[in-house]
């Protein structure tokens, strides 16, 4: 039996970054039987899978995503089909665009936020603040505003017992399933006027932009993309921020080195320590050695974005949050043309999100006695943040 025979989904789940570390020493890529996947381990690998789409496609036969939201998906697809997708889902979250709405939306939400948890003198971050305003600020980007953050934080969590499920447990399908439906029953309605009537909506672009006049895109087509993104944008924003602040306070000596221009800093190097999206997943059109192994033609592969950004030949003491760090970009965004589409919007929302907690509660810390405590190998984060403020400003 080899080391990653014996790697299981729990351990996996608990805290994988053991794991990846011992893959990148003695077999950097190796096919993981608990999962059905190849992983790949070591940024220069990681890197080459996802700039090599003609031997690493996108279109993945056992792709969970595919089996609970349907397809094509963006993240699924290569070609013209992503091509398609991509022109709908991109205008939304352009650098420029971002940076022309993405403060207004943040504050909006985040600031009564705060204003509750200063009254009370304490808080859970993960609950009460980082993923409200990256559920909502997802929302109402794409265009929902009449669904709470209860009904937003529970479609996340049930999508993504489907995106995550490469064990094939039927408990995480049937749950997602049904919360799949559930997504497409109460997004519709808004799908459909937005077809008729077009605004600045992300759900508005994706039906309308680059279609020929008095066309929109159909709905059965965007549906399993929206649910991606849906997953994706309300994940990334809040987990990731919910890790930074988890390295700031567990080394509070960072907090203070640098005040002008510690968030961006500290939000980077956060993503980079603990990627909120592990993977990006891919099927070999042949078969090709790489990191010393053979791939074969048609087998599943896991670009572990996670791992990468802990390669030790690229990232001294990579386990270690250091917002000094300056060694490169991180990788938790992913490579080549799959490369996350809502980046700026999620590295933005992830500033202002922390900028602002920060300005609120200058004398914040953990609670006595709690240390953050992360799982997941997809999909990672803090499960809970629990703070003190102390004096309020």
């Amino acid at each position: 039996m080899t080391y990653a025979d014996s790697i299981t989904v729990e351990a996996l789940e608990a805290d994988p970054y053991p794991i990846y570390a011992e893959l990148r020493r003695t077999a950097p890529v190796a096919y993981v039987p608990a999962v059905d996947l190849w992983f790949v381990t070591r940024w220069k690998d990681v890197e080459t899978v996802g700039k090599t789409p003609d031997i690493f496609s996108n279109v993945v036969g056992t792709s969970p995503v595919e089996r609970s939201f349907g397809k094509p998906t963006i993240l699924t697809t290569d070609g013209e089909v992503h091509r398609e997708l991509r022109t709908g889902v991109d205008p939304k979250y352009r650098p420029r665009t971002v940076a022309g709405y993405a403060g207004d939306l943040v504050r909006g939400l985040a600031e009564p936020l705060l204003d509750e948890l200063a009254r009370r003198g304490s808080a859970e971050l993960m609950a009460e603040y980082f993923e409200p305003v990256s559920t909502l600020a997802l929302a109402h980007s794409m265009g929902l505003y009449d669904v709470d953050v209860p009904t937003l934080r529970r479609w996340f969590y049930g999508l993504a017992q489907g995106a995550i499920n490469f064990e094939n447990d039927p408990k995480r399908d049937e749950i997602a399933d049904a919360v799949s439906a559930e997504v497409s029953e109460a997004v519709r309605p808004t799908l459909e006027r937005l077809a008729r009537e077009p605004d600045d909506s992300a759900f508005s672009h994706m039906l309308h932009d680059g279609m020929p006049s008095g066309q929109t895109r159909s709905i059965a087509f965007l549906m399993p993309t929206i649910k991606v993104i849906l997953l994706g944008g309300m994940q990334e924003p809040g987990h990731g921020a919910g890790s930074v602040l988890a390295g700031l306070l567990t080394h509070p000596e960072q907090m203070r080195a640098d005040p002008d221009g510690l968030v961006p800093k500290a939000v980077d190097e956060g993503l980079r320590w603990v990627a909120p999206i592990g993977t990006q997943t891919k099927q070999t059109t042949r078969a090709i050695e790489l990191g010393g192994a053979t791939i074969p033609a048609g087998a599943p592969v896991a670009a572990l974005v996670s791992s990468a950004n802990r390669d030790e030949s690229r990232f001294p003491d990579p386990d270690r949050f250091d917002i000094h760090r300056n060694h490169g970009n991180h990788a938790a965004f992913g490579f080549g043309h799959h490369f996350c589409s809502g980046r700026f919007f999620a590295r933005e929302q992830m500033c202002l999100a922390v900028a602002l907690l920060l300005a609120r509660f200058p004398n914040m810390r953990l609670a006595d006695g709690d240390t953050p405590v992360f799982r997941g190998w997809e999909f990672r984060a803090p499960t809970a943040l629990h703070v003190t403020f102390g004096d309020k400003t």
